[in-house]
């Protein structure tokens, strides 16, 4: 139980994002960005959403996968009377390295049809195959490594703002970030007693698996579903993907970071493990088996 509160404030930091208030500390001797509940707009009945924990525990998931993903930790922080849960995210930026976001790499490409921020996957795909300062290669299978993990986790807001490269001009070196910004997974603006009649109902367990939620990345300008774009197997590289990642799932190991979150309920402990294995047996396996069977044929 980590209580930030009386950690010093580098008030020389700042951030942007949309999801809660945030600001820079000092703990144990690093920067952490402290990120706050965002107010859930969605849901009358919580005033709060839990993007704080879905941002710990999917950090913590994809970790698990072997992914370079940003370090966080959960703990408290009191204003005036009132203590609330937050997330510390790890400052990857320091000593003249900064964070440059896809998008600004994508607006980069002169031929780009819409700005920096449009999702369609072609222009992101075009924009990885054109861009000079990264290995093709190796960019391509991190973005499809980073697709995979989101529909584990049911990420439904990656997109070019989110995720990019850390750089330093002075050195001209350049490496891509630890994947940052999992608020938007584990269906954050679910209240416990949502999640305990979703779980009583086949059919609500599995509209959150087959229908939403969707990826933020489109095609054609619809938003991309997860199952049926990975199961439909037809971009292999996303493939190549899937069997990277699938090889790497344990889910013993991800209930057990569930298991061990704290702040949060036997109810939502349960769904998280519920709604993860479904997605992991409905979604990964389900299409790594149609993929291996369609290897041997």
């Amino acid at each position: 139980m980590i209580d930030f509160t009386n950690c010093e404030i580098n008030k020389f930091k700042y951030y942007g994002g949309k999801n809660g208030g945030k600001f820079c500390v000092k703990y144990l001797g690093e920067d952490y960005m402290v990120k706050f509940p965002r107010m859930n707009k969605g849901n009358i009945s919580m005033s709060y959403s839990n993007n704080c924990i879905s941002e710990y525990v999917a950090c913590h998931i994809m970790e698990t996968l072997e992914l370079k993903v940003q370090k966080t930790l959960l703990g408290t922080y009191k204003i005036g009377n009132k203590e609330k849960v937050v997330v510390a995210c790890k400052d990857f930026t320091n000593q003249g390295i900064i964070l440059k976001q896809f998008a600004e790499l994508k607006n980069s490409q002169i031929e780009t049809s819409e700005n920096g921020y449009g999702t369609e996957l072609k222009e992101i795909l075009e924009t990885i195959e054109s861009q000079e300062i990264y290995d093709v290669n190796k960019l391509k299978d991190f973005f499809w490594d980073m697709f995979i993990a989101d529909s584990l986790v049911g990420n439904f807001d990656r997109h070019n703002g989110n995720w990019g490269f850390l750089i330093d001009e002075g050195a001209e070196k350049i490496e891509i970030a630890p994947i940052y910004d999992n608020a938007s997974c584990l269906y954050p603006q679910l209240d416990d007693e949502t999640m305990e009649n979703i779980m009583k109902n086949k059919e609500e367990m599995e509209a959150r698996v087959y229908v939403f939620p969707t990826s933020a990345i489109k095609i054609n300008d619809k938003k991309i579903n997860y199952f049926e774009f990975i199961g439909s197997l037809e971009n292999e590289e996303c493939n190549k993907a899937l069997k990277r990642i699938y090889q790497l799932i344990d889910i013993k190991k991800i209930n057990k970071i569930i298991e061990n979150t704290p702040y949060i309920s036997n109810v939502r402990k349960e769904f998280y493990k519920k709604i993860i294995n479904l997605r992991y047996e409905k979604i990964i396996k389900y299409s790594y088996e149609k993929l291996y069977s369609k290897m041997k044929k």
